[in-house]
């Protein structure tokens, strides 16, 4: 018997993840339309956004990629846990998951004070 399968879901454990999950979704695919549309060279502003932050086209593009598969990875782990019902390992994915936000959020304020208008 696996450890906190016995104990009950709270009301926060599914507001959390049932929120967190298509918003993860949604970011997710906005942050790989971005490492695609750098990676193929698109025109338009998403081909060459890396060059405003002044990053390499490689640079820019991992930074994207990462974000979208750790935030695909997290979706998947909640959505997991919570169909096994298993809470404690679903109150760790979500301190994870506060974790990951707090750095994806300093992360963004770092890119923006690197931000060079070229207009």
């Amino acid at each position: 018997m696996e450890i906190g399968i016995n104990k009950m879901l709270k009301s926060y454990h599914w507001i959390v993840s049932i929120l967190t999950i298509p918003v993860f979704g949604l970011f997710s695919g906005f942050y790989g339309w971005i490492y695609y549309s750098t990676i193929s060279e698109r025109n338009g502003i998403w081909g060459n956004i890396y060059s405003y932050y002044d990053l390499t086209k490689a640079e820019f593009s991992s930074i994207r990629l990462i974000i979208s598969l750790t935030l695909i990875g997290l979706a998947i782990f909640q959505l997991k846990y919570l169909i096994e019902k298993n809470v404690n390992r679903l109150n760790k994915t979500l301190l994870i998951t506060l974790i990951f936000i707090g750095f994806w959020i300093i992360a963004e304020f770092y890119l923006q004070t690197k931000f060079i208008g070229k207009g």
